[in-house]
């Protein structure tokens, strides 16, 4: 037997209106979601329900959820996913989850350089950030050429990181704050000794 809870949100279900579930967060809270699903998300859901053998939609959400994570940790640890043509030499099944997690992929210049709280991407080779090398050549007023030539790198280089930089500039930003915080904490203890 139903609860009158679970009738609501049945009924809301069925009507297109609303979609409600439920997900347990670190510490046994709760959080609750409310998402408006077009009527085709509504069936993918509840065809998923079926094939899962859920007992319902925050069920089948969850076990989504589940199998979203799974995809995103293995895509961390440098997996590709692969459901594509068997005559596809690189395939990737989830090429935008791939380059939302993995973006120094989609770059033939750039790396992912490991650092404590720095999540930029670096040139190749170098110690050189994309931050950095924006942030000079906008000073210096050079074209994506002028710094190429400057730091000694192809062309090629240069606009990858533009392209980079233009995508993740709230990140670059952000960074950017960190480290002049950083060197401000420094002065001031340098003239406290």
């Amino acid at each position: 037997m139903l609860s009158k809870a679970s009738k609501r949100l049945r009924g809301r279900v069925a009507c297109g209106v609303k979609w409600e579930y439920n997900w347990r967060v670190a510490r046994s809270s709760r959080n609750r979601l409310q998402v408006e699903l077009a009527p085709r998300h509504q069936r993918l859901l509840h065809t998923l329900g079926e094939r899962m053998g859920s007992g319902g939609d925050a069920e089948t959400t969850r076990r989504v959820l589940d199998v979203v994570e799974n995809l995103a940790n293995r895509i961390q640890q440098g997996y590709k996913l692969a459901v594509v043509p068997a005559e596809d030499e690189h395939p990737d099944a989830v090429p935008e989850l791939t380059r939302a997690l993995r973006p120094e992929l989609n770059y033939a210049y750039l790396i992912n350089r490991p650092h404590p709280w720095r999540r930029q991407l670096s040139f190749k080779g170098r110690r050189l950030t994309v931050g950095q090398f924006i942030g000079r050549m906008r000073t210096e007023k050079w074209t994506p050429e002028q710094a190429a030539a400057e730091f000694d790198l192809p062309v090629e280089a240069a606009y990858e990181a533009i392209e980079y930089g233009d995508q993740y500039s709230s990140l670059i930003e952000a960074e950017d704050a960190e480290d002049a915080r950083a060197a401000k904490n420094l002065i001031h203890a340098a003239a406290a000794r």
